[in-house]
C-alpha cells in the first residue's frame, strides 16, 4: 500500500502523520524530543542564515519518529503534503519543496504556508470564501475566495498581534508598569509572581533585566509560556486585562476586514476558522472577533478548527486524491483515527 506523509511545522513545533488514502493514520511522529535534548542549539543563529538547515533537522527527526510508529521506511512513502513555517515569499516555495524532497528523499511533494493547512483543519470542503487565524506562539492570517484567489499576511503581522508570544510579552509589560504607577495595578502582577516564583516585582524584572547578582546571567522568558495568565485574569473581571484582549481583537479582526476588501468578499457569506493554541482558551476570542467583525461582514460565522493542522494537510492532498469531494466514509474513518491519535482540537467552554 502506499502512503502520505503529512507535515505540519510552525515555529516551535513540527508534527507529521503517515496514513494511507482512505483515512487511516497509520503513524504519528513531533520533534519534541529533539528541541528538548538541544542538539540544535549549536546553530545560534536559527532566524537567519541557518533557519532553513535547522527546519529541515526538525521535519527529518519528525518523519523518522513517525516511519518507526507506523513500523514502515521511506521508501513505503509515495508523496508529502507539507504545511510548513518558511513558505512565505514566492521564491520560497519552490526552495522549501527542494530542502524537502533531499531531506525525505521523496519526489512527490506539495508545499503550503503553515497557515494553509490549519486552514483545511477546519474547513470541511474547500472552494468557498474562507479566512484564518492561526494563533500559536505566533500569528498568520490568511484568506481565499470561492474564485480561488489567496491572501496570506505571512510577516505583515504586526509583532503585537503575533499570539502567545504577544500576549506573553504584554503580561509583562503590564505588570511592569503597574509597578512603576505608569498604568493601573492588576491582577496580573499577582499571577506573574505566583507563576515565576519571585518575591517582588524588583526581583523578577532584576533578574530579566541585568541578572539576579553581580555574576548571574540574564533571564529571557518564552513570552509564550505565560500567554494563559491573561485568560486568567480576564475570567476574574481585571479590567487591564480585559481591555487588552478586547483591543488585542479588534486588531485581529483588521487584517479579515481589509482582506475581504481586497478579494471582494465583503458581501458574501464568509467562514472564519480559528486555529492554534491561543483560541483553545474558550469562546471569549471567538466572541469578540466575531462583535468587531459584523458590523462590516454581516455574513461572516467563526468557528474553531476541528482537526490540528497537521490533518489539515492532510487533508489538502486528499482534496486532490478525491478532487475535492472526499468520500463520507474516509471522512468517518479519518475523523475516528484522529480521535485515537489526539489529533482532535480540544477547546476550553
Amino acid at each position: 500500500m502506499n502512503f502520505i506523509m503529512a507535515i505540519d511545522q510552525g515555529g516551535t513545533k513540527t508534527d507529521i502523520i503517515i496514513a494511507d488514502k482512505h483515512g487511516n493514520i497509520r503513524g504519528y511522529g513531533n520533534d519534541r524530543e529533539l528541541l528538548a535534548s538541544g542538539e540544535i542549539d549549536s546553530y545560534p543563529v536559527y532566524y537567519k542564515k541557518d533557519r532553513r538547515i535547522v527546519r529541515m533537522l526538525r521535519v527529518r527527526y519528525a518523519a523518522e519518529r513517525a516511519l518507526e510508529n507506523a513500523s514502515l521506511k521511506f521508501n513505503d512513502i509515495v508523496k508529502v503534503s507539507a504545511s510548513c513555517t518558511g513558505a512565505d515569499w514566492e521564491y520560497e516555495y519552490e526552495l522549501g519543496i527542494k530542502n524537502l524532497r533531499k531531506t525525505l528523499g521523496i519526489e512527490d511533494v506539495s508545499l503550503y504556508n503553515d497557515c494553509i493547512g490549519a486552514l483545511r483543519g477546519g474547513t470541511e470542503i474547500m472552494g468557498r470564501d474562507t479566512a484564518v487565524l492561526c494563533l500559536g506562539t505566533g500569528a498568520n492570517c490568511a484568506l481565499i475566495n470561492r474564485e480561488g484567489d489567496v491572501l496570506i499576511y505571512a510577516y505583515y503581522v504586526k509583532n503585537i498581534h503575533q499570539g502567545a508570544s504577544a500576549i506573553g510579552s504584554f503580561v509583562f509589560d503590564a505588570v511592569y508598569d503597574a509597578e512603576a504607577g505608569l498604568e493601573p495595578k492588576t491582577l496580573l502582577t499577582q499571577l506573574l509572581l505566583e507563576e515565576t516564583g519571585y518575591a517582588s516585582v524588583d526581583d523578577l524584572y532584576m533578574h530579566i533585566s541585568a541578572g539576579s547578582n553581580e555574576e548571574g546571567e540574564q533571564w529571557e522568558p518564552a513570552y509564550k509560556d505565560y500567554c494563559h495568565l491573561l485568560f486568567k485574569a480576564v475570567k476574574a473581571g481585571d479590567s487591564v486585562a480585559v481591555n487588552y484582549l478586547e483591543k488585542f481583537c479588534q486588531g485581529l479582526a483588521r487584517y479579515i476586514l481589509l482582506g475581504a476588501k481586497k478579494l471582494a468578499m465583503q458581501e458574501r457569506e464568509i467562514c472564519l476558522v480559528l486555529s492554534g493554541g491561543v483560541p483553545k482558551s474558550g469562546s471569549l476570542i471567538v466572541d469578540l472577533l466575531k462583535e468587531n467583525l459584523e458590523k462590516d461582514l454581516k455574513g461572516i460565522s467563526c468557528i474553531q478548527a476541528s482537526f490540528e493542522p497537521v490533518v489539515g494537510a492532510l487533508l489538502l492532498d486528499y482534496d486532490k486524491v478525491y478532487s475535492g469531494n472526499i468520500p463520507m466514509d474516509i471522512r468517518s474513518r479519518l475523523e475516528k483515527n484522529c480521535k485515537v491519535r489526539n489529533l482532535l482540537r480540544s477547546v476550553l467552554e
